[in-house]
């Protein structure tokens, strides 16, 4: 299951400089007392707003752009697909009739034009997926950069697929 996931949970990250942090905050407390508490304070307090500081908005924002421009590439192929399957100016119902009819084939033996479909299906159901990934305000970037990995690799893969289902259903004409 944990492989299906597109975005992999953030590992629960060991707060070594916050044990660290606390450690010489006791160290100085207990050896100047007052004077120590004094100075702890600022640095406790600069110390805490450093450790919690969420990332730049500009990197999450590039980050959710970058994914929706690759979600684009990975509709424009659908989109490619669904005007060749069901368009009816000439030119596409000359290609899809007398070219490539295979590629409308469901039942289509040839693996290229399988993969394609199975692709097609797939990346629908990612694409439905993505935009409620997407809405949720508190990914942290590595979960963006693991997305944004996997929607580049999807929208790729798509895209062979297409083309070479095309080159496929060419090859096989209208007598598979």
């Amino acid at each position: 299951m944990p492989e299906r996931l597109p975005i992999r949970p953030e590992p629960r990250r060991f707060r070594w400089p916050l044990v660290v942090i606390l450690a010489g905050s006791l160290l100085i407390l207990f050896w100047f007392k007052l004077q120590g508490l004094l100075l702890l304070l600022p640095i406790l307090a600069i110390a805490f707003l450093v450790l919690g500081k969420r990332p730049d908005s500009t990197e999450t924002n590039a980050l959710r752009s970058s994914i929706a421009l690759s979600a684009e590439d990975i509709s424009d192929v659908l989109a490619e697909y669904d005007r060749f399957a069901s368009a009816t100016d000439a030119d596409t119902l000359a290609d899809r009739t007398l070219l490539r009819p295979a590629l409308v084939d469901l039942d289509c033996d040839d693996e290229a034009i399988e993969a394609f479909h199975h692709q097609y299906a797939t990346s629908r159901r990612f694409l439905r997926r993505l935009e409620a990934r997407l809405a949720h305000p508190g990914l942290e970037v590595g979960q963006l950069e693991s997305l944004l990995h996997v929607t580049d690799q999807r929208a790729l893969d798509i895209k062979e697929a297409w083309l070479t289902a095309r080159h496929a259903a060419k090859r096989l004409g209208t007598n598979y």
